[in-house]
């Protein structure tokens, strides 16, 4: 039986993350043979996380090579750069095209739909399409509706990292976590995600990941909380956050970087704030408090759970708390649906069950 080849590619954390359940199934099927291809912190990411993949560099655009090297059936991919840092994603889509090869990519999160999906300049809005996109459920649906994307093109498999999201947290040793971190038993942790605004955003929203970072420890320090933990994003700098922190010296915080999973991260935490970061959703997922901190929002919300009512969003620092209750809608469907995944494979795509 001649099997089908599925290239998969990502060069971004994120987007490696959500195809890695996507990969592990594939390579259960004895009808495929999976290749998966990755540069920087997505080839990082899938080393970590144990999964096979072949390093390559930036892929450029009408350059045939890796299709002919590997000639694929399909190729799925992430969605996850911005053009302005990263093309590789959609020179693939585009070169796949002009090969004949199908190709899906996954999302990551319900944000940026049209730069992910776009070349650098206005005429090039929309202008890198593959022929299929997991827009995860009926929100992300409905919002690249709203932006023109063209509906056929949209199907709903849901999310493969966040459906396997709680037993991954039930797997952490949530007491060595914290010895690790220095905070005593029962201690109340605030933890911060962090991400590069400013480097990504220059100043478009409105706010920094430093004046979020302020507003946090102001409302921490209101608080009387003391434990605070901040998980620096991979493209951010730590030195930032220690400098805003010191004017606070009654809190007590601890930065990590890669040294701890989100996962490890998420399990100690009482308290989740951060802007726009994945991991708010994952703390959602998990039960957690959530909270997004965007200062001086300029922009429609990009964060899914704020922006449809199910967190808090807090823009000033002299707002006054009180307990967020979430519409009587709330609710987003992110669970994985891989009968329906692996029927699109031959649907779509005629690769066999």
């Amino acid at each position: 039986m001649t099997r089908s080849t599925i290239l998969c590619f990502s060069c971004e954390p994120g987007g490696s993350e959500v195809l890695i359940p996507v990969i592990r199934l594939l390579k259960a099927r004895k009808g495929c043979r999976v290749v998966v291809q990755a540069y920087g912190l997505g080839a990082a990411r899938f080393a970590a996380k144990g999964i096979d993949f072949v390093e390559i560099g930036p892929v450029q655009k009408d350059d045939p090579a890796l299709l002919e090297r590997y000639r694929p059936s399909l190729i799925i991919t992430s969605a996850t750069s911005l053009p302005e840092r990263d093309m590789s994603e959609k020179h693939l889509w585009h070169n796949a095209r002009r090969q004949g090869v199908p190709t899906l990519a996954f999302l990551d999160q319900w944000q940026n739909y049209a730069p992910r999906f776009s070349g650098t300049t206005e005429s090039e809005r929309l202008a890198y399409l593959p022929d299929y996109i997991n827009c995860i459920d009926e929100v992300g649906e409905a919002e690249m509706a709203a932006e023109g994307f063209p509906r056929q093109k949209l199907v709903k498999f849901g999310h493969p990292y966040l459906s396997g999201l709680r037993g991954e947290s039930a797997d952490v040793d949530a007491a060595a976590v914290r010895r690790q971190l220095g905070f005593r038993s029962g201690e109340k942790i605030a933890l911060f995600v962090s991400e590069a605004i400013r480097e990504h955003y220059v100043n478009s929203r409105g706010y920094d990941q430093y004046d979020a970072f302020k507003l946090f420890l102001e409302i921490c320090s209101s608080a009387g909380d003391s434990a605070v933990l901040v998980k620096v994003h991979p493209k951010d700098r730590v030195a930032g956050y220690r400098e805003a922190a010191a004017t606070y010296g009654r809190l007590n915080c601890s930065f990590v970087s890669d040294s701890l999973t989100s996962a490890q991260c998420l399990a100690v935490a009482d308290r989740v704030y951060g802007m726009t970061s994945i991991m708010l959703i994952e703390a959602y997922v998990l039960g957690k408090e959530v909270v997004s901190l965007q200062p001086g929002l300029r922009i429609e919300d990009p964060l899914m759970l704020s922006r449809h009512g199910l967190i808090e969003r807090i823009e000033d620092a002299g707002k006054k708390r009180e307990l967020f209750q979430p519409g009587e809608e709330a609710g987003f469907g992110f669970s994985f649906d891989t009968e329906r995944f692996l029927r699109a494979l031959g649907e779509l795509f005629g690769i066999p069950a």
